[in-house]
């Protein structure tokens, strides 16, 4: 992901007020020196949602979200940090410049060149089809005869078709002045990356129907092209293949890009979880019908990092794939993964031999809502197909069913999650509660073996529950409200210091070791210095709250004392741990034992400050 120069986000910051993003999404009230408005991440009747104008950042008590504006956008559009960026800049004007290091200028301005290649071709596919050429009348009759959709949706999703001629598109595209470079890069021509003559370059794409593919913001990033009887070329190399999509490229990656994802991200909520399809136009068949959240992979399996990205959006997915031996084995391939993914999969089962569109077709949307109520979850899925008489299958057909659900939680996160679903595979399938529990105590020593136990000098095996109370949170509260005393609250604490298994002490270890290392940029730029959610939501709270001290300075000189004596008391405690295991006979031991507590008491009487 290229990084983009700091000053660029600044000024995003800068010109950009939170109160009026968030007032596109939901209605905000002045309240004192805040703004107030119902929350927009939860359903709710009394506002708990806060904006603070002089810091731009907000507080959501409902839903215990917390951030600035890119986090506001992170969370209402579902996208990553520099996505959430890219959009701001986009809807504001503001023209975004890269880190060197990360993508050269060069780099940047060729992948704006290929989305701009992109939306030009789609463009043109588009008016191809419109027009008035017989293949154009053609490709129309296929589209609103044999797959039943109308010109409307073609237009919505801008479908088109590839010119049978070689050099319609080329001809196209250069006269619009895009470099041979990018038309090279883009994987809309064949074409060898030394090549310089665009004369030579022959598309991909011809007599096909075209199906642009967008990424999560809408915009075009490659193509999905039907072949079309009488109408593809018999010398177009891949006439055989029914459906070619377009290469990898800098801006396409098929793995890591789900179709439809972009319109259905704004209408996933907990009543309308993501719909997995098996193709692009079984998705647009079901966002025709009003099942906005239809998404499908780009003509392969699922992928992890699919899964991954449906995750962001819920932990429910409902499965609506084809009801024929391919469908059922794709579903096979795909629940391991779904669970490793933490999803909660629901299939709705359609009949044998149709596939969604032809269902939806057929059934519409009280089809849907049907097979919607009789929907199967992962384990009474997999069952349904491994042991399709349940508890009267055999002794043998039980056992191969139990083996094979099994293996879908091997190295699972959670084993509260494995051991609730192999329960109720065990319970179906009519397993003995022993066999089941010898089964789960196989998986728990597994799990052990495979996840390192880290200790700490106390021998605490995780990470504590925050406490919001502790002296390491009110030190990192003022830390961060008073930014003028971060620099000598680092020269006094001492890393040893700090109980760094909350996430109040990890954040103030790594916030005053940046600081020391010359690293710390200010609030302005904490972002850079936060990795999950958790501890977003603690700092921008803290912002947000901004709840004055009285005397800050003597705040952080409390603070300072405290951490210094419990360090000291710890100590303290692991000289009498010493002191109790040594033997009575070992004097010089003990005489050194006994001479490190008579310094720690001395040190005592010195407690740091910071004047």
């Amino acid at each position: 992901m290229p990084l983009i120069q700091r000053r660029c986000i600044e000024e995003i910051r800068e010109r950009v007020q939170l109160v009026d993003v968030a007032s596109t999404y939901v209605s905000m009230k002045r309240a004192g020196s805040q703004w107030r408005g119902l929350s927009p991440f939860s359903q709710e009747k009394t506002p708990s949602f806060f904006i603070h104008p002089e810091k731009n950042v907000f507080k959501c008590y409902s839903s215990g979200h917390a951030g600035d504006l890119f986090r506001f956008i992170e969370l209402k559009e579902n996208l990553n940090f520099t996505e959430a960026v890219e959009f701001l800049a986009k809807q504001y004007s503001i023209t975004l410049e890269y880190e060197a290091g990360s993508d050269s200028g060069e780099t940047m301005s060729l992948r704006k060149e290929l989305f701009a290649i992109h939306e030009a071709a789609a463009s043109y596919f588009h008016q191809v089809l419109l027009g008035d050429a017989p293949q154009a009348n053609m490709t129309r009759e296929y589209w609103e005869d044999k797959r039943s959709f109308s010109l409307e949706v073609a237009k919505t999703y801008q479908i088109g078709l590839a010119p049978g001629k070689p050099e319609a598109l080329l001809k196209h595209l250069l006269a619009k002045n895009f470099s041979v470079e990018a038309l090279r890069e883009s994987g809309l021509f064949y074409a060898n990356k030394q090549q310089a003559d665009s004369a030579r370059m022959k598309p991909r794409f011809r007599g096909r129907l075209m199906i642009p593919i967008r990424d999560v913001q809408g915009r075009i990033i490659a193509f999905t092209a039907r072949t079309l009887e009488g109408i593809t070329p018999k010398d177009d190399p891949t006439r055989e293949a029914k459906y070619v999509n377009s290469p990898e490229t800098s801006i396409f990656s098929k793995s890591h890009v789900l179709f439809g994802l972009d319109t259905a991200r704004k209408h996933v909520d907990e009543d309308n979880p993501i719909i997995l399809v098996e193709g692009q136009l079984d998705a647009i068949r079901c966002q025709t019908l009003g099942l906005k959240t239809a998404v499908a992979p780009q003509g392969t399996a699922i992928t992890e990092s699919q899964l991954i990205l449906i995750r962001r959006y819920g932990s429910t997915v409902h499965c609506l794939l084809d009801g024929d031996s391919a469908g059922q084995k794709a579903a096979m391939r795909f629940l391991p993964l779904a669970f490793k993914a933490g999803l909660s999969p629901r299939f709705l089962v359609l009949p044998e031999g149709k596939d969604p569109d032809t269902f939806l077709q057929a059934s519409g949307i009280e089809g849907f809502k049907a097979l919607q109520n009789e929907a199967l979850d992962g384990i009474e899925f997999s069952i349904k197909l491994l042991a399709p008489k349940g508890m009267s299958s055999s002794p043998e057909t039980k056992k191969s069913a139990f083996e094979t659900i099994f293996e879908y939680f091997q190295g699972s996160d959670s084993l509260t999650f494995a051991e609730i679903n192999l329960k109720k595979a065990g319970n179906l399938l009519g397993i003995y509660e022993y066999t089941v529990d010898k089964e789960l105590t196989r998986l728990r020593l597994e799990g052990s073996q495979q996840q390192p136990k880290t200790l700490n000098q106390e021998g605490v095996t995780q990470k504590s529950s925050t406490k919001l109370t502790s002296t390491e949170y009110q030190l990192l509260c003022v830390l961060l409200v008073h930014e003028e005393l971060a620099q000598a609250i680092a020269h006094h604490v001492h890393a040893e210091w700090i109980d760094t298994n909350t996430t109040p002490g990890e954040l103030l270890n790594r916030f005053l070791g940046d600081i020391r290392e010359d690293l710390w940029h200010g609030t302005q730029a904490i972002d850079e210095h936060l990795e999950t959610d958790e501890q977003r939501n603690l700092v921008y709270s803290i912002l947000a709250e901004n709840k004055p001290f009285e005397n800050p300075l003597r705040t952080a000189n409390l603070c300072l004392e405290a951490l210094f004596k419990a360090h000291i008391e710890r100590q303290k405690q692991k000289l009498s741990q010493q002191l109790a295991q040594t033997p009575a006979n070992e004097r010089t031991t003990i005489q050194a034992i006994q001479q490190q507590r008579i310094e720690l008491r001395n040190q005592l009487k010195h407690t740091p400050s910071i004047s």
